[in-house]
């Protein structure tokens, strides 16, 4: 398999990824900056990232908070040793752990343990639809969007676990209503624009699995072509907190 190295651009962080193939783009960033803002200060906080692919989302999660474990779960074995190869070249052997296995069906080293934050940016399309049929990461070939959000809420904290998500916005009341299915309350939701008169392409979703009530919030728009904006969520320290 063919690779290129990327320069994250945060901490010094650099990532293999596949010439061919899915590879990561602003949806991934995007999540580990809205993930990244529910993380607190303190403590040393236990995180699970579901389909990690290469480690993309883990690894500008981990550079943006740095008291963080996270644990990366990724299916396919090709993905699964570039992951490996990319917490390797970061020397984060202490504070990422890769796993292979299947959100289906999780390994006993997840399945034993609860996470104060579960992220995902799960398959956006369902099997034969979509612009690029076929590409792993992007269709529901191993696990659909209930399998991931209910593989996540098992392991949350219950009372206090936070889960993210990145969705297109045509399934933002699949994800909500999945999320409530499984005992996770949604409050934060973040649509994002491309530009401002146009309508939203995906979104930015966080559920709390609690039983007591949650403030839901509908955030401020994101919008891609505020080069403020961008400018901040891809170049300057992580400032933002969103609990």
């Amino acid at each position: 398999m063919d690779l290129t190295l990327e320069n994250l651009g945060r901490k010094g962080y650099k990532m293999y990824q596949p010439k061919e193939g899915f590879r990561f783009g602003t949806d991934t960033v995007l999540l580990s900056w809205f993930t990244a803002s529910f993380v607190k200060d303190q403590g040393c906080p236990a995180m699970l990232e579901l389909g990690a692919g290469s480690g993309a989302a883990t690894l500008l999660t981990a550079a943006r908070r740095e008291n963080v474990h996270i644990d990366a779960l990724e299916i396919d074995s090709d993905s699964y040793e570039v992951l490996e190869k990319n917490i390797n070249i970061n020397g984060l052997e202490g504070r990422v752990s890769a796993y292979r296995g299947d959100v289906r069906s999780l390994p006993d080293e997840i399945r034993n343990k609860q996470y104060d934050l579960v992220f995902m940016n799960p398959p956006f399309f369902k099997p034969d639809t979509g612009p690029s049929s076929g590409k792993i990461g992007r269709y529901e070939q191993f696990g659909d969007l209930n399998d991931f959000i209910k593989a996540g809420s098992s392991r949350l904290i219950p009372s206090s676990g936070i889960m993210t998500v990145v969705m297109k916005a045509s399934r933002a009341d699949e994800v909500m209503n999945l999320m409530t299915l499984h005992g996770v309350k949604p409050f934060r939701f973040m649509p994002v624009h491309p530009f401002p008169d146009k309508k939203a392409q995906t979104v930015l979703i966080a559920g709390k699995k609690t039983g007591a009530g949650t403030n839901f919030e509908i955030m401020a728009p994101l919008m891609l072509n505020d080069e403020a904006v961008m400018h901040r969520i891809y170049e300057e320290e992580h400032k933002d907190c969103f609990i």
